[in-house]
């Protein structure tokens, strides 16, 4: 199976941005969008039906803030996933945070995570959807389930993994808080599979600002990762794809053998 994780920064225009000729040339089995930032029925209605031919699809805009946030999974019909809008926790729901997906031992669990913000005024926001994510982690584990975790996760793990540690010290997305909430996802049982197959590779970016033609210099950030659990590890090939545009992240693709 071949998933891919995109943070569109709003599906209308990523639309105009050539979205469905790039869908039908990636051809996933699995599509994880982050920042939709739009209801289902304000999607052309041609483009809704062209998809609903071809996926479930599990479109969970936020309920808090019209235009905001949002994120939605997309599987092939004929894979039998069942799709679940968000984690029972009304706080993450109602911003459209995360789908949760399961077809037989997989749970695929994918979507927008909070940012800290300017002045990282959601900073403990943010931290609590970590811990709570990484207790639902753990409890897929422990019902005999693999798990994937995939979408925009808005922090940068470690220094190489942005072009300039130094000036984005303590920034939003490279906080120490924010690293070390993401190594309960580690904790709870997954791998960063990418680094750890690439772990002094520089320049691996899945996000760029558009100021000052960062995204042609490579100056940006790995921000969008995917996460899998230990019995899946040496079955999974995961690639940034930063020639696709259309958005000011790329997309990620992940293929399960």
């Amino acid at each position: 199976m071949r998933f891919i994780t995109w943070n569109v920064n709003g599906f209308r225009a990523a639309l105009k941005k050539g979205f469905m000729e790039w869908l039908e040339e990636a051809d996933p089995d699995v599509l994880a969008l982050q920042e939709i930032r739009c209801e289902w029925d304000e999607v052309e209605l041609g483009v809704r039906r062209q998809l609903e031919s071809a996926f479930d699809i599990c479109w969970f805009p936020a309920r808090s803030k019209k235009g905001y946030a949002g994120s939605a999974t997309l599987s092939r019909k004929e894979l039998g996933f069942q799709h679940q809008p968000g984690l029972g926790i009304e706080a993450y729901d109602q911003e459209g945070r995360m789908v949760v997906s399961r077809r037989e031992k997989l749970a695929f669990l994918a979507g927008y995570f909070p940012n800290a913000s300017t002045g990282l005024s959601r900073l403990d926001y943010k931290r609590a959807f970590a811990r709570d994510l990484a207790a639902q982690v753990r409890t897929l584990h422990g019902e005999g389930l693999d798990v994937i975790l995939t979408g925009d996760m808005n922090v940068a793990p470690e220094e190489i993994d942005l072009a300039r540690p130094k000036d984005n010290r303590m920034n939003p997305g490279f906080t120490d808080e924010e690293r070390e909430d993401f190594r309960l996802y580690l904790a709870s049982g997954l791998h960063d599979v990418l680094r750890e197959r690439n772990p002094d590779v520089p320049g691996l970016y899945t996000w760029w600002t558009q100021r000052g033609g960062a995204r042609a210099k490579n100056v940006g950030w790995r921000i969008d990762h995917f996460l899998v659990s230990r019995a899946l590890k040496e079955r999974v090939e995961i690639v940034i794809h930063p020639d696709v545009m259309g958005s000011d992240h790329c997309p990620v693709s992940l293929v399960l053998t």
